[in-house]
């Protein structure tokens, strides 16, 4: 590996696991000699209630991180889902990815999880639609892969019923989809489902190295999987 830091992408339809599985990891690897940490933990990501801050922000981006947000920009266009939401997600996608550079250049021994990471930002923005253009996508992916930033991918799977049962029961966080009825929220899951689905292909295409796992199987098999893939990673 050309940077020792990992950044482990999350990505998974909401109530998949997504979150809870990452925090176990962070838990169980505590005592790993290199930190394991939550992307949450270490930055301070500039907000829109807190527009100064943002501004400043993205006045100090690296420049090629600029690139990132001119491809999402194209991936909604071609997709027609350019509107005021989606573009406080390219900002945020762009402060992401400046963050992924600045981190890499430090050349550290360490572990990020990330729970919102590039992939899942890709199908938030579509939301309840089908993903009817890749082009933009591929782009997306390939510049991350292109810029050697230490970027892997977990796919984390569950069934679309029981992640609908998973966020009837959640409290606190509560997302777009547990505002819907249950016939439109298991609707918009299963269309998730799909264009993840597409994604993990192109990503599997371009070769950006990812692990599946399946959070119907018991949570202490998955985090132990998990873990040994970073240390795999680690020891490349």
């Amino acid at each position: 590996m050309k940077n020792k830091i990992i950044f482990l992408e999350f990505n998974g339809i909401p109530g998949s696991g997504k979150t809870t599985l990452s925090n176990r990891v962070i838990m169980d690897m505590k005592s790993a000699k290199y930190p394991v940490e939550s992307y949450h933990q270490v930055i301070k990501k500039p907000t829109r209630k807190n527009l100064k801050h943002l501004l400043l922000y993205l006045l100090r981006i690296k420049p090629s991180s600029v690139k990132i947000g001119y491809f999402s920009l194209m991936y909604l266009v071609t997709n027609k889902k350019l509107n005021h939401e989606n573009w406080l997600r390219v900002i945020s996608l762009v402060v992401l990815f400046d963050f992924y550079q600045k981190k890499s250049r430090d050349n550290d021994q360490e572990v990020i999880l990330v729970d919102q990471g590039i992939a899942q930002q890709i199908i938030s923005m579509l939301y309840e639609s089908d993903l009817i253009a890749e082009k933009y996508v591929k782009k997306l992916i390939r510049y991350a892969k292109k810029k050697d930033l230490g970027i892997f991918i977990v796919n984390v799977d569950l069934d679309v019923k029981e992640s609908f049962e998973r966020l009837t029961q959640r409290k606190g966080n509560i997302s777009r989809i547990q505002k819907l009825n249950e016939e439109n929220a298991i609707h918009t899951l299963i269309i998730q489902q799909n264009n993840f689905i597409k994604i993990r292909k192109i990503i599997k295409e371009l070769e950006l190295e990812s692990i599946d796992v399946n959070t119907q199987v018991s949570i202490d098999k998955n985090v132990l999987l998990i873990e040994n893939y970073i240390i795999k990673i680690q020891n490349q």
